[in-house]
């Protein structure tokens, strides 16, 4: 075989090999080389990612109520009788029956419940400026248990829309959590009881 002719057969070989690398797809999800830049790039989006994870574990501890000791408690800016406040050396709480704030299955705020929230939104601003606040939604045990907590959810959103509204607390201070029917505090074989378990408890961290 002469010269001309492997030169020709090799330049072939050589664009074929070309040609299969450019039809190569490329992994979207991959790193395509192993370069500092890249391996910058993917630990930072790591970092971050564990920085998020941290911080959403560390605020659900905050608020891990479970051992709280908490008591009746009497606070001055205080003194409607249609609203509790219990509170221990972590946290305070300011409760309101359904009756105070909303209609039956309703998540509408009534115009009678501006003067209660208005006493909470300004002693939570008088003695705890900058701290956290989650309003906490509960409902009684009849109905399905889903729907109690759709409704005991759209409350507390509503609860927290007034206050970031009304008693300028900001929104990035106020978290949400629906409760449903967990934790009564009443039995839920009487109306009476039932009554005293659709509430709206609003928490601070002191």
């Amino acid at each position: 075989m002469n010269k001309p002719l492997l030169s020709v057969l090799a330049l072939t070989a050589l664009l074929s090999t070309a040609c299969s690398d450019l039809k190569k797809p490329e992994a979207k999800d991959e790193p395509q080389e192993a370069t500092s830049d890249t391996a910058v790039v993917y630990r930072k989006d790591s970092t971050v990612a564990d920085a998020a994870a941290d911080a959403a574990n560390s605020v659900d501890a905050a608020w891990d109520m479970t051992k709280a000791k908490l008591a009746d408690a009497k606070y001055e800016e205080i003194d409607l009788p249609e609203i509790s406040v219990r509170d221990d050396d972590k946290y305070s709480v300011y409760g309101l029956e359904e009756t105070v704030l909303f209609d039956t299955d309703k998540a509408e705020i009534k115009p009678t419940a501006t003067r209660a929230l208005s006493e909470i939104g300004g002693s939570i601003g008088r003695r705890y400026g900058k701290s956290q606040v989650r309003v906490m939604g509960f409902a009684d045990s009849r109905g399905d248990k889903s729907y109690n907590k759709e409704l005991s959810a759209k409350r507390a959103e509503a609860v927290k829309n007034w206050l970031t509204s009304n008693a300028s607390i900001g929104a990035n201070r106020i978290s949400l959590e629906p409760m449903g029917e967990t934790a009564p505090v009443a039995t839920n074989a009487t109306p009476e009881g039932r009554q005293q378990n659709r509430r709206v408890e609003i928490a601070v961290i002191k």
